[in-house]
């Protein structure tokens, strides 16, 4: 079976928010609240020697995934196909999984009773297509599919780009993947 995974190439993002855009209109979010995906604008270094990047954050879609452990109602999950996703109808509200995240990915939506959070657009997957930030890039700055497979486009651009996780420290291991300039190493942590 497949493990999906999301490469973000930093050094091709505009901060265009077609990401965004398309996440929010495909999942029905108003343009008022906040999306599965956010950017975040990183700005490093000392004038006149800046670096400044855009990185387009979500869930991390984890193997070890804090979310689930603390999930008490059996909401948030790991499905059969490795992906994290939220069960809405047996979600409660209690926040135990925004505050679990370490990555800050969760969001609560409809007043407050219900958790989300980027499932790689698990019913367009299941349909063989890819997830909706990939098709709206237009830089191709996200690539998608299966990291233990060595013939992806996704596995040689993790391995050539030497795309790295974020924040390793927390071990939950992220199966989305950031690419860039040797600065961004050390954002990444």
């Amino acid at each position: 079976m497949a493990r999906y995974g999301l490469l973000i190439d930093v050094s091709r993002c505009i901060g265009c928010s077609g990401c965004v855009v398309g996440c929010k209109n495909w999942h029905g979010i108003p343009g008022g609240e906040e999306g599965r995906i956010r950017l975040q604008d990183m700005t490093t270094g000392v004038y006149p020697q800046i670096s400044r990047w855009v990185f387009p954050l979500m869930c991390m879609q984890c193997d070890y995934p804090p979310c689930v452990s603390v999930c008490r109602y059996q909401a948030s999950y790991v499905g059969s196909d490795g992906i994290v996703a939220v069960d809405k109808d047996k979600c409660v509200g209690c926040e135990l999984c925004t505050f679990a995240c370490p990555y800050g990915a969760r969001v609560m939506r409809n007043g407050g009773k219900v958790a989300d959070s980027c499932d790689f657009c698990i019913e367009r997957i299941r349909e063989g297509v890819e997830p909706y930030c990939v098709s709206t890039c237009p830089t191709g700055a996200f690539v998608f599919g299966d990291i233990d497979d060595p013939q992806s486009e996704i596995f040689k651009r993790i391995k050539e780009t030497k795309a790295r996780a974020l924040k390793k420290k927390f071990r939950t291991k992220p199966k989305v993947f950031y690419a860039g300039p040797d600065g961004l190493r050390d954002v990444l942590g």
